[in-house]
């Protein structure tokens, strides 16, 4: 009991801290609503799901084995988050009277999210740990992987949804047009510092 409260605490902490899942959620839900969101949370969750599956498979030895593959990894993830904190601060530069451009298409939806997770380091680190401690209760492989589904689940959209309310509260407060753009030029410049974050992982 003692360990799945350490790992309920792990992933809590690691979901509710500034990073790029977060931040990312954070945009949508500051440019397009709520409801926006709702896709991008559920790509975050499936692709941690995701990587929770292919971690208990094996996959994290071969990454370990190979230090090329954790590099375009890294590579990938910095990549992803970089052209949507460009493209964020493009939009805001330029338009009349600082107003925001039309959004096409979010490339940060449930898709590139999804397979953004195989790309973040941050959340590689926290599904091996997670999966290295609920290992140590003794429960069989197919508990612990329904367990740790659960709770990448349940915490995650929690502290997500907190993140996508902000982002609406933000930019609600900010009625002035120019002020909208430049905290959008601010979410552009967040992800873009998380991109730098995961060079470091």
């Amino acid at each position: 009991m003692n360990v799945l409260l350490g790992v309920s605490g792990l992933i809590f902490v690691s979901a509710v801290t500034p990073g790029p899942n977060n931040i990312a959620v954070l945009r949508i839900a500051g440019e397009q609503g709520l409801k926006a969101t709702a896709a991008a949370i559920l790509g975050v969750v499936l692709g941690s799901l995701a990587l929770l599956i292919v971690t208990q498979a094996g996959l994290d030895f071969v990454a370990a084995r190979h230090e090329w593959l954790r590099g375009a990894i890294t590579v990938g993830g910095v990549g992803y988050l970089l052209y949507i904190g460009a493209s964020t601060i493009s939009r805001s530069v330029g338009t009349t009277e600082g107003a925001l451009a039309p959004a096409r298409k979010p490339v940060s939806g449930a898709w590139s999210l999804f397979a953004f997770q195989f790309a973040n380091p941050k959340a590689w680190v926290l599904v091996l740990t997670a999966a290295a401690a609920a290992r140590r209760t003794g429960r069989s492989p197919s508990d612990v992987l329904i367990t740790l589904g659960a709770l990448l689940t349940v915490i995650p959209i929690t502290c997500l949804m907190g993140w996508a309310l902000l982002g609406r509260a933000l930019m609600r407060c900010v009625q002035d047009a120019r002020r909208q753009a430049w905290l959008a030029r601010a979410m552009g410049m967040l992800l873009i510092a998380s991109a730098a974050s995961l060079i470091a992982w």
